[in-house]
């Protein structure tokens, strides 16, 4: 894949208590970063937190080859109710262990100390990438822009083996074929 302008992206908003606003709000937000970016947004979806419907979701999307990438919207925390790190965790094929440190370092100029509490996680699971985040709108928002656009392209491909190329900036790029 050249660029990101070609990622598919499922958006999942995780049934959480939030109102319909704040909702839709959320959505809205990461949903406007995806199309300003140029990616194609494939559909948004309602899931229930429960592992099961998380890790059936992931399946069913990454099987029938739907999108390239899941990104999670909430049930990251660390109440009673929030599943999805765990469940995410488990069905892994492989995990991008920096997205959580650098989602709470993002975090800590606007929440301070309490970005601690802030999950997040990302991994890969049968070529599919997934990011699952939670926390203020603004802050969700901040985070597609800042950490998930930037990389989404190179995470893709590297997830279906693309051949990359180490670049002396630092950053990977998906090799011509």
């Amino acid at each position: 894949m050249q660029g990101h302008k070609g990622a598919r992206i499922l958006v999942a908003t995780v049934a959480h208590g939030r109102t319909r606003e704040a909702e839709d709000a959320l959505v809205e937000a990461v949903t406007g970063e995806i199309r300003r970016a140029g990616m194609h947004l494939v559909r948004t979806v309602v899931v229930q937190g429960v592992p099961e419907h998380v890790r059936a979701l992931v399946s069913n999307v990454s099987t029938d080859n739907e999108a390239d990438a899941v990104i999670f919207l909430g049930g990251t925390g660390i109440g009673p109710d929030d599943h999805v790190c765990e469940a995410l965790e488990a069905l892994y094929d492989k995990r991008i262990d920096g997205f959580g440190e650098a989602y709470r370092r993002l975090l800590r100029a606007d929440l301070g100390v309490t970005a601690l509490l802030a999950r997040a996680t990302a991994g890969v699971f049968n070529q599919c990438v997934i990011f699952a985040l939670a926390g203020p709108t603004e802050n969700v928002r901040l985070a597609v822009e800042v950490l998930i656009v930037p990389v989404l392209a190179d995470a893709v491909a590297l997830a279906s083996g693309q051949n990359v190329k180490w670049r002396l900036s630092g950053v990977f790029k998906a090799s011509d074929p």
